[in-house]
């Protein structure tokens, strides 16, 4: 069969139905517990809100749509990611398509449509419920909407491009990232020029203002908490630089995109720079080194996530088909079965416990596993009191603790109200903004104090000793001695171990507080 007879369209739906089908199903017999940052963005969605306290209000307005059809349980969190991402990759076909003129049938559209939907991180996404899944909608809707302002500049695609990045803002602020892009490509690209240097581009940055407005007005509303906490993740430390940081985020970035499709990815760059790709190759490109080169120099500066440029894959898949299936064709193939073996071992060891271990990726999976255990154990040691009187409340020191003691019920289960106890003076994030432990909320009985952080461990003496003078060395008390210095009386209680496999486990220690009177904590 010749590639001009081949029906990319219907090949690129069957690839998106089968392995969406696949995903689907293993979502649901899945024994993945929520993630910490997965049961507090469910908490937001229980009331929605223009805001959050370290993100936008989108991904709350997801979880509280697919919840309110489907109800609570792990797999109906985490269904707008199986939806959503198939979404994308057919909006990718289509926008490869138009671009290169339905190429042999769209052929550049269909392997932009399987390398993104294939690549690992998607994969892993596909299993979670995270921020970056709308905002990559919208950043692939804004591309789609620009390749076609180009060419036909029409008040349809304007508003479709102030839709894409007004909502990809209330997704995530990394759809800042899309706006150089958007510029430079109005400077040195005539079309785009023409397109956006007219009512239309009013129209655009209209929409798009209009969209993020209640946002910035909560944000107002709350002390930009928001905007800073934003500002605060970047911790920017500026020189000396950091280059180890930069190789980790750039090494990151062979889990997110596949390590064949990234060195053909770097190599398709280096081409546009050498100016042997077209020109609408070149502006596309852009889309793909904005973000790349903001997270790689935020990196140099400081540190970042592997998924913190994951936008530029959007372009950069397209990018990748066009010029890998020019010039590499084998190359970009292998590219796309490495990832395919990837994020088959990936979906097996998410769905088998034991097969993770086996593997050797426990340590990936202890965060998401025995939070039912961990909780019905901590609801146990609350119902059972201390001292023959019964606990007023429980408090924790770590936030992703909080939102998964939260989710798998220990208020329903102890009728006791969850609190988080603050170690700072200042509002470290959304649960110390809504739920702090004040002396107001509790009573004269004990706290259940659920402790995550520990510095000095009871064990041998000299150890022990040692433990807390070099904390001290240092001008800092012990997490311990911290809290001692908020209750007239805290007794330990026996520790929480949970055995989670492959050799990991979970621990927590247990204190029963007495007489809360939380001190000044500027100093710390």
């Amino acid at each position: 069969m010749s590639t001009s007879s081949i029906n990319y369209h219907r090949w690129v739906l069957v690839l998106l139905l089968v392995v969406s089908v696949f995903r689907m199903v293993g979502l649901y017999f899945s024994p993945v517990n929520l993630h910490g940052d997965e049961a507090q963005y469910w908490a937001w969605s229980r009331t929605f809100e223009w805001g959050y306290f370290s993100k936008p209000p989108m991904i709350a307005w997801v979880i509280g749509a697919t919840t309110s059809v489907f109800g609570n349980a792990e797999w109906a969190v985490r269904l707008s990611s199986v939806i959503l991402h198939p979404l994308i990759a057919y909006v990718l076909f289509r926008t490869a398509r138009f671009m290169y003129g339905n190429d042999m049938g769209g052929r550049t559209g269909f392997w932009a449509a399987a390398l993104y939907f294939l690549m690992p991180a998607v994969w892993l996404s596909s299993g979670i419920v995270s921020t970056d899944v709308p905002l990559l909608l919208c950043w692939v809707l804004g591309l789609n909407a620009w390749a076609h302002l180009r060419e036909t500049p029409t008040l349809k695609w304007a508003l479709l491009l102030g839709l894409a990045i007004g909502f990809g803002m209330l997704s995530k602020y990394a759809m800042l990232f899309f706006l150089p892009a958007l510029l430079l490509c109005t400077i040195f690209d005539a079309k785009t020029r023409r397109a956006l240097l007219s009512v239309r581009g009013l129209v655009v940055a209209a929409l798009a203002l209009g969209i993020l407005a209640p946002n910035i007005w909560w944000n107002i509303q709350n002390d930009f908490a928001t905007i800073t906490h934003t500002v605060a993740n970047a911790s920017l430390k500026g020189i000396p630089f950091h280059p180890l940081e930069l190789l980790e985020f750039w090494g990151s970035q062979t889990g997110i995109f596949g390590p064949l499709l990234l060195v053909l990815l770097v190599m398709a760059l280096v081409a546009v720079l050498k100016g042997k790709l077209e020109r609408k190759t070149v502006m596309l490109a852009l889309f793909v080194l904005s973000p790349l080169a903001v997270i790689s120099l935020e990196a140099l500066l400081s540190r970042a996530n592997a998924n913190w440029a994951v936008t530029a894959y959007m372009a950069g898949s397209i990018l990748v088909a066009r010029y890998g299936l020019a010039h590499w064709p084998r190359f970009c193939k292998a590219g796309v079965w490495v990832n395919i073996t990837m994020g088959v071992i990936l979906a097996f060891a998410t769905i088998i416990p034991a097969f993770a271990n086996m593997v050797g990726q426990a340590n990936a999976f202890k965060r998401v596993r025995g939070w039912p255990e961990t909780e019905s154990i901590i609801a146990r040691a609350a119902n059972a009191g201390h001292e023959g009187r019964n606990f007023t409340a429980i408090a924790t020191d770590n936030r992703l603790v909080f939102y998964d003691l939260l989710y798998y019920g220990i208020e329903k289960d102890t009728g006791l109200p969850l609190r988080m106890w603050r170690n700072t003076s200042y509002i470290n994030h959304h649960a110390e903004a809504t739920a702090s432990l004040a002396a107001s909320t509790v009573a004269d009985g004990p706290i259940l104090i659920v402790n995550y952080y520990r510095d000095c461990e009871d064990g041998p003496a000299a150890e022990f000793t040692n433990c807390i003078a070099r904390v001290h060395a240092h001008g800092k008390l012990t997490f311990a001695e911290k809290l001692r210095e908020d209750f007239i009386r805290l007794e330990k209680l026996p520790p929480l171990t949970l055995d989670l496999g492959g050799g990991k486990t979970r621990k927590l220690n247990l204190w029963a507080g007495y007489g809360y009177t939380p001190t000044d904590k500027s100093e710390r």
